[in-house]
């Protein structure tokens, strides 16, 4: 075997890439803007790995294999990485093997279906380079690979496997990412089972932190030139409080969450559900209703507020019902929307949505219909709805409040939003969707009620009464509007 070449004699980590590689968390990311020298980092702490415990195998992965070769991490290891360091190199299998029988792989997770290929391997140390673009679902199976029978390393201290990250934040994983690493509040129905935050290490680098490029005013330049303002953020200083490609950029905590306190809730207005189903991923259930609130002008204005929510999952219709039916036990619920598919008749006797709808009965609520599943209508209603402030959310409902942001633009088709993934926000945003799409028109104000409104203002007490008999004396017109379809 040869004479084992010391690491620094090619690389010479910078502070924050020191900071990196000191960590003793069990599973660090290095994030931040471009240029900030985290895809590098992590390499050479892979190549760490491999050297100081002999016969591991460690794992560095992309998206897709095409980003890991043609200028990613597997580019940077064959033009930084000097021939004579490792033994050899199998560019069809994407394989290194070291001197000491260790062996760096890497990989790619394109979609759920590359996780099978992973599944009886074991690895010391898996890095996911620009981890955003990969689901939360596909980093939770990774950790059962994340492991290795080698117990002890060359200088006779105990092994530990670990898996890292680096990234910018922008991408289809970048709330998850955020939820774990930077606030490090994942949702409260978010499936990350014995959350410890101690485990989960940010270091922050931006291009400022990397001597390469931290005086390269073309670069610099060209990174501050781009005209994308979330990109930019994204790019430059790193910002995770607008993420690139963020489908609503317009939500702000500050205009669209209140307290309950600030909410004025009117009984006789009516108040519906949306329902996202699901059974194996998360179901989301959402409240609605009209109501009143003061705007900047100390003017109160028309609303529709989410007032509460429900995260379920591997919950049968049933106890949903059930669920639904005891949260609502002191309201009048209008009209319930559920995920149309749930409409569909398969063997069975009777679909989901009956079996669904013989719960709600029991309390009084009406059975569900089919809700208005217009993607791109809804996302825009939705829009709409955030950009007028007229959607609310009170404070108490945390996993819509934390999912709103994360929704990401399909970059296929900029109108809609991404699909992919188990991820919790996915399923919150469409219950959202659904309740607002199916929703979206103001209810008149019953007369009884603007009567009363109407004799509350008149301050002389023998007006008040003269103008009650007025109107009681008039002939009753029907509140309701028929509403007569069209032909066909």
């Amino acid at each position: 075997m040869p004479t084992e070449v010391p690491i620094t004699n090619f690389y010479k980590p910078q502070y924050k890439q020191r900071l990196f590689h000191a960590s003793t968390a069990r599973y660090p990311l290095m994030e931040g803007g471009r240029g900030g020298g985290k895809s590098i980092a992590l390499l050479w702490e892979a190549i760490r790995q491999c050297l100081d415990v002999v016969g591991c195998n460690c794992l560095l992965l992309r998206r897709t294999l095409t980003a890991a070769e043609k200028g990613g991490i597997e580019d940077h290891f064959l033009k930084f990485v000097p021939r004579g360091f490792y033994k050899s190199f199998n560019g069809q299998k994407h394989c290194v093997q070291f001197h000491n029988g260790s062996q760096l792989f890497f990989g790619h997770i394109q979609g759920d279906h590359d996780l099978s290929q992973y599944q009886s391997a074991e690895f010391l140390f898996i890095g996911f380079d620009e981890i955003t673009q990969f689901t939360y679902a596909q980093f939770d199976y990774m950790k059962g690979s994340n492991r290795c029978p080698i117990k002890l390393d060359k200088y006779g201290r105990a092994t530990r496997a670990r898996m890292a990250g680096a990234t910018n934040p922008n991408g289809i994983g970048s709330g998850w990412v955020k939820a774990l690493w930077i606030t490090k509040k994942p949702p409260a129905g978010e499936m990350v089972l014995g959350y410890n935050p101690n485990d989960y290490e940010a270091i922050h680098s931006t291009f400022e932190d990397n001597s390469v490029y931290a005086n390269d005013k073309e670069y610099i330049a060209g990174l501050t030139s781009i005209s994308d303002p979330a990109l930019r953020a994204a790019w430059v200083p790193g910002d995770w409080n607008i993420l690139a490609g963020q489908y609503y950029q317009q939500w702000d905590a500050a205009r669209h969450v209140r307290p309950t306190g600030d909410i004025e809730f009117e009984d006789w207005q009516e108040r519906w559900i949306g329902i996202d189903w699901g059974y194996s991923h998360a179901c989301a259930v959402g409240w609605f209703t009209r109501a009143k609130v003061l705007d900047g002008f100390g003017r109160k204005r028309d609303v529709i507020v989410c007032y509460r929510e429900l995260i379920v999952r591997q919950t049968n219709e049933e106890v949903l019902g059930d669920k639904i039916g005891k949260l609502s036990l002191s309201e009048k619920i209008n009209r319930v929307f559920l995920s149309p598919e749930r409409f569909n008749r398969t063997n069975e006797e009777h679909t989901l949505a009956d079996r669904l709808g013989d719960t709600l009965r029991q309390f009084d609520i009406p059975r569900p219909e089919r809700a208005n599943n217009d993607r791109v209508g809804g996302w825009t209603c939705v829009g709409t709805l955030l950009d007028t402030e007229t959607l609310i959310f009170l404070d108490t409902c945390r996993d819509s409040i934390e999912s709103i942001p994360k929704l990401q633009r399909d970059p296929k088709h900029l109108e809609d939003a991404i699909k992919e993934g188990n991820e919790l926000h996915l399923d919150v945003c469409e219950m959202i969707r659904y309740a607002c799409m199916s929703y979206a028109t103001e209810n008149p104000i019953p007369k009884d009620i603007l009567h009363d409104r109407h004799i509350k203002s008149i301050p002389d007490n023998t007006w008040k009464m003269m103008e009650h008999l007025r109107l009681t004396a008039q002939k009753q017109q029907p509140d309701f509007i028929l509403n007569v379809p069209g032909r066909r």
